[in-house]
C-alpha cells in the first residue's frame, strides 16, 4: 500500500499566514461512459479560482475522476498539475484508482502552486455501501490526510468520514487549522444534516471546514465553508465560491479559554482542544465486535 508522509512543517522563522482565500468547486458532472470531459471542466474551474485570487481550490470526491472502480480509467493528473502551475494556486482533486497492491481506493491528490504533488491520501474510511450495491469493494487506506502549504496546516476528511468525529479530531490535534471535506454528493434527504455535521466538526475542533460535492443533476448542492463561529458561504447551485479565512481569529479561539464575562467576545466556546481528558477515552480505541468489514464490503 502506498502512503505519503506528512509534508514538512513550516520553518520557525517563516511568517505565519493570518488570512487565506479558499475556493470550493462544485462542478456539474458531465455524464457519459467517457468521463474525461470532466477534466477540461475542472481545469476551467481552477482558472476561475485563480482569477478570483484563491490560494487553494478544493474539488469534490472523485472529481474530476474516474468515479468508480469499474469506470474506464483516464489520467487527470498532468492536466490538474498544469492548471495549478498556470494559476499559481494549490489544487485538491481526487479519483478512484487501482493501487500497487491491486486494490481500489479513493485517492485525494494535493498539488502545489508549481504543479508538484504535495500529498497522496488514500481515504481511510470508505463509504459503508454493501459491495452487492456498488459492484466493487473500495478498500481503506491506513494514514490520515495531513499536509502543509503556504505555511498553513490542513487536513483531509472525505465525505462520510466527517460523520466519524474521531477522524476530524485527530487531524485537528495534529495541527490542522483547515479541514477539507471533498464529498461525492447526491445526499438528497441527508443534505441538511450533512451540512450540520460539517458545521459541528468546525465548532468542536475550532477550525475551518470546507465541504464540497458534485452536482449530478438539478439538485441543490451542499457545498459550504464554515468556521467555528459561523458559516462563511453556501454555494447553492454555483459551481465555484470563495471565502476569506481569518486565521488570526481562529488562533485566538484556540489559544484562549472560556469565560463568563459579558458581553462575550466569542460566538463559539474557545480552547476546546485543550479541554479534553484523553485518559478517560480508552473505549474509542477498543475493538468493536460489530465493526464494518471493509475487506469484504459489508457487516462483519
Amino acid at each position: 500500500m502506498t502512503t505519503t508522509p506528512t509534508a514538512a512543517v513550516r520553518p520557525d522563522d517563516a511568517p505565519a499566514r493570518t488570512a487565506y482565500r479558499l475556493a470550493i468547486a462544485q462542478p456539474r458532472r458531465i455524464a457519459g461512459e467517457d468521463g474525461s470531459p470532466n477534466v477540461d471542466h475542472a481545469v476551467g474551474l481552477v482558472a476561475q479560482a485563480a482569477a478570483e485570487g484563491a490560494d487553494l481550490v478544493l474539488f469534490p470526491e472523485f472529481s474530476p475522476g474516474p468515479v468508480r472502480a469499474g469506470d474506464a480509467f483516464y489520467d487527470a493528473g498532468p492536466a490538474m498539475a498544469q492548471a495549478a502551475k498556470d494559476g499559481g494556486l494549490n489544487v485538491v482533486w481526487s479519483r478512484t484508482e487501482e493501487c500497487p497492491d491491486g486494490l481500489f481506493r479513493l485517492v485525494v491528490y494535493v498539488v502545489g502552486r508549481t504543479g508538484e504533488t504535495v500529498l497522496r491520501y488514500e481515504r481511510t474510511h470508505p463509504a459503508t455501501i454493501p459491495a452487492t450495491e456498488d459492484g466493487f469493494i473500495t478498500s481503506p487506506g491506513e494514514v490520515f490526510g495531513l499536509f502543509e502549504v503556504d505555511g498553513l496546516r490542513l487536513g483531509i476528511v472525505v465525505c462520510s468520514e466527517m460523520w466519524t468525529p474521531e477522524v476530524a479530531r485527530i487531524v485537528a490535534l495534529r495541527g490542522a487549522e483547515v479541514i477539507l471535506s471533498p464529498a461525492g454528493g447526491g445526499f438528497t434527504s441527508l443534505t441538511r444534516n450533512w451540512q450540520v455535521i460539517n458545521q459541528a466538526r468546525a465548532i468542536e475542533n475550532v477550525c475551518y471546514v470546507a465541504l464540497t460535492n458534485n452536482l449530478w443533476g438539478e439538485e441543490q448542492g451542499a457545498a459550504m465553508i464554515t468556521g467555528p463561529e459561523h458559516p462563511l458561504v453556501h454555494a447553492g447551485r454555483r459551481e465555484l465560491v470563495c471565502a476569506d479565512l481569518d486565521l488570526a481569529r481562529l488562533r485566538w479561539l484556540r489559544d484562549n479559554d472560556d469565560s463568563m464575562v459579558e458581553p462575550k467576545t466569542f460566538d463559539s466556546i474557545p480552547g476546546l482542544l485543550r479541554a479534553r481528558r484523553p485518559e478517560l477515552y480508552a473505549e474509542l480505541a477498543a475493538p468493536q465486535a460489530d465493526a464494518y468489514d471493509y475487506a469484504n464490503g459489508g457487516p462483519a
